[in-house]
């Protein structure tokens, strides 16, 4: 594990940040205040995602099978965490309050949040310790004392969470928890069948493209979804949506041996800057100039990265170029 210490460290530290401070979702005070810090970057965010990216390097999953785990954590954040599964009215963009609301669960916000958190949670934060720690791709970081150590307070403190009254939350009930156990249950089998297609390469080649992807899937897989919500169309039809979406963006993956880990994070950093706009206007009037900061230093990180995106697909080019014939 300590060979690996520095990647696990960014991932605790990255994961929250691509998430709670992306969406605007906590205000920069409350964010930063370090026990809602420390919490986010452990047990809410950072352990379940290192142990996540741990099964997936375990099991060689590709990027569906990473997709797969990531809904995982969606079920572990929105539907054991904060539970905001079980809301009929005050869920967090409110055109889904009381829209296909069933047995107790409100089922399209449920599987739009849990798409967002796969994308924003597991695959953007590994995606982006992927490339600053190259060198630590392929390998299993933990051990398995290591892993117990991780798994067993988040595990604990899940499960009180769960349990516990807040004062925005009423305990969960045993039957939605053991109906979110079965169903991470099931998305981890299917992480393990799914085609190991999708696998990472270190080919590096800068377009724009993907970057067009990742601003077309923030459409298709959240604005889309809250319009729908918002019209209140037959819940059946929603879910036909997504059903064709996933089986859309199975078969393109299926037909895709490798991908270039460059194509990969270009595509979620197109997916991020479309999800900073749209958060943006009502964080703003929510938290004032400390979110227009922290929006802006988002921005600029980004901007950064884009610029060592392009840096290092130049070199890559020109040390092809250069080889004799």
């Amino acid at each position: 594990m300590r060979a690996h210490l520095k990647p696990i460290l960014a991932l605790l530290l990255i994961a929250p940040c691509l998430t709670e401070l992306l969406s605007n979702n906590l205000p920069p005070r409350v964010f930063f205040n370090p026990v809602v810090f420390f919490f986010l970057a452990t047990i809410a965010y950072g352990f379940p995602v290192v142990l996540l990216r741990e099964f997936a390097c375990r099991n060689r999953v590709g990027i569906a099978g990473l997709l797969c785990l990531g809904l995982v954590y969606g079920i572990i954040n929105e539907g054991i965490l904060a539970k905001t599964f079980y809301l009929a009215e005050g869920v967090p963009i409110d055109t889904f309050d009381h829209y296909g609301y069933m047995a107790g669960i409100c089922v399209p916000w449920a599987i739009t949040i849990s798409v967002w958190h796969a994308l924003h949670a597991m695959l953007g934060p590994v995606l982006v310790v992927y490339y600053f720690f190259p060198t630590h791709c392929d390998q299993p970081w933990l051990t398995r004392t290591s892993a117990l150590w991780l798994a067993v307070p988040t595990v604990a403190m899940s499960t009180l969470v769960f349990f516990t009254r807040s004062k925005e939350r009423a305990p969960g009930q045993l039957p939605q928890f053991l109906l979110m156990l079965a169903c991470m249950g099931c998305l981890v089998w299917l992480a393990t069948k799914a085609p190991r297609t999708g696998q990472l390469t270190d080919a590096a080649s800068f377009r724009l493209k993907p970057i067009a992807w990742g601003v077309a899937s923030f459409l298709a897989l959240l604005l889309v979804p809250v319009l729908l919500s918002k019209a209140r169309v037959m819940p059946v039809l929603f879910y036909g949506y997504f059903a064709v979406m996933f089986i859309w963006i199975a078969r393109w993956l299926a037909k895709r041996p490798t991908i270039p880990l460059m194509t990969c994070l270009l595509f979620v950093i197109g997916n991020d800057l479309l999800t900073v706009g749209w958060a943006m206007p009502g964080a703003l009037h929510r938290a004032g100039i400390s979110q227009l900061v922290a929006d802006a230093l988002l921005l600029v990180a980004f901007g950064l990265l884009l610029a060592r995106l392009w840096k290092d697909s130049r070199i890559q080019q020109d040390a092809g170029n250069s080889r004799p014939a």
